[in-house]
C-alpha cells in the first residue's frame, strides 16, 4: 500500500472563498481522476494533515468523512485512510413503498432510516393496499431512484400488483416481509419464512399446548399472511400429536375451557381478552391458551402477559438498509422469536 506525499498534491489557499475542507475534497477527487492517486494508496492520518497544513483536526475529519461518504476513501481500523475507488459512488436515492402505516411498518421504517442515516435520500409513500395506487406511484417515480423497497400487500388486485413489481428493475428492487409469487432474478429480499417459523414455534410451545384439548389457528379470509400458513400449522401440530383446527373467524362459543388459540389479528386478540375478562370461570393460561402474532408493549401487559410469535422487525429494516448501502442484493430469511408469557 503506497503512502501518498500529500504536499505534492494539495496546497491550502487561505484567500479562497471555498472552505479548506472542500478544497481538500476537490484535490483528492482531481488526483484520482488524473491518475495521481490510485486504488489502495494510503493517505496521511488526520493528525498528520492537521499539523502539515496548520488547520484543525475537525476540518480534516470533515474532508475525509465527505470522501468516505462518496465511497472514495475507506479506513482501516479507524486510523489509516486509503483510496477505495476512483469515482464517487452513485448517488443513493431510495423509494420506499409500504402498504399501510401501522406499528409493524413504522418499526421497519424507523430501523431502515436509522441505519441509512444521511447516506441516502429517502422518499416514503403509502399505497393503501391498492395495486392501482401502487402502479401509479411506480410509473411516475421509479426511474429516478437507485433502490426501491416494497412491502407487497394488495387487497384489490394482488396479481396486478405482483406483475407491477415484476416489471421493476431487479437490480433496484428490495422486497420486505413476504415473497412475491413468480419473482425471480437478482433482487434483494428480507422475508418471513412463515411455514418454517410456525413449525419451530409449535415445537417451542408444545409443552404449553398439551394442557389444552385443541389448538385453534384463527386465519381470517382477508389477511396479509400467506395461504400456505394453515397447512404448515396443521403439519406442525400433527408432528407433535396435537389436535388442531383452523377457523376463519372467532365466536363466543369457541372461547371455552380446554381451547388454545393462535391469533393473527389484534382484533381477534382483543375479542379473546374481552371474553376472558367478562367470564367468571375462565383464566388465560389455565383454562384458555392464547398466542398472538407480533409482539408489542401492550401484549406484555394484557392478562399478565400474552405469549407471542414475533418477527424481528428492526432486523428487517437494518438488513434492507445494508443492501442499499453496500449495493449487494441478498435473500434473507428474517429472524423470529417466541416469547412465552402467562397466557399459555
Amino acid at each position: 500500500m503506497r503512502k501518498i506525499n500529500f504536499e505534492n498534491h494539495f496546497t491550502v489557499d487561505r484567500d479562497s472563498s471555498e472552505p479548506v475542507y472542500q478544497q481538500l475534497v476537490e484535490a483528492v477527487l482531481l488526483a484520482t481522476k488524473t491518475g495521481l492517486m490510485d486504488r489502495g494508496d494510503r493517505l496521511p492520518s488526520i493528525n498528520e494533515l492537521s499539523r502539515m497544513y496548520a488547520v484543525s483536526r475537525s476540518t480534516i475529519e470533515k474532508s475525509y468523512n465527505n470522501l468516505r461518504d462518496m465511497g472514495i476513501l475507506a479506513s482501516q481500523h479507524g486510523k489509516s485512510y486509503y483510496i477505495n475507488r476512483l469515482d464517487p459512488a452513485p448517488e443513493l436515492k431510495v423509494l420506499v413503498l409500504f402498504n399501510q402505516l401501522n406499528e409493524y411498518s413504522k418499526t421497519v421504517y424507523d430501523a431502515l432510516t436509522e441505519r441509512i442515516g444521511q447516506k441516502a435520500e429517502i422518499d416514503f409513500h403509502i399505497y393503501h393496499n391498492s395495486a392501482a395506487h401502487f402502479r401509479t406511484l411506480i410509473k411516475r417515480k421509479h426511474l429516478s431512484y437507485s433502490h426501491i423497497i416494497v412491502i407487497p400487500h394488495f387487497l384489490d388486485d394482488p396479481d396486478s400488483g405482483y406483475q407491477a413489481i415484476g416489471r421493476l428493475p431487479k437490480e433496484k428492487l428490495i422486497i420486505l416481509d413476504k415473497e412475491v409469487p413468480g419473482l425471480s432474478d437478482c433482487f434483494g429480499t428480507v422475508f418471513e419464512h412463515f411455514s418454517r417459523d410456525i413449525d419451530q414455534a409449535i415445537q417451542e410451545l408444545a409443552s404449553g399446548f398439551r394442557k389444552y384439548q385443541c389448538i385453534n389457528l384463527i386465519f381470517p379470509a382477508h389477511t396479509y399472511y400467506p395461504c400456505a400458513l394453515p397447512d404448515a400449522f396443521a403439519r406442525a401440530c400433527a408432528k407433535r400429536n396435537l389436535v388442531c383446527r383452523v377457523s376463519t373467524d372467532l365466536t363466543k362459543d369457541m372461547v371455552r375451557e380446554g381451547e388454545a388459540f393462535i391469533v393473527l389479528s389484534d382484533e381477534h386478540l382483543m375479542f379473546l381478552v374481552r371474553e376472558i375478562i367478562n367470564s367468571s370461570d375462565l383464566v388465560a393460561g389455565r383454562h384458555v391458551g392464547i398466542v398472538s402474532y407480533q409482539d408489542n408493549d401492550a401484549k406484555k401487559a394484557m392478562l399478565n402477559g400474552i405469549t407471542t410469535i414475533s418477527s424481528d422487525l428492526k432486523a428487517m429494516g437494518k438488513s434492507a438498509a445494508d443492501m442499499v448501502l453496500t449495493g449487494v442484493s441478498r435473500h434473507i430469511a428474517n429472524p423470529f422469536s417466541v416469547i412465552l408469557r402467562r397466557s399459555l
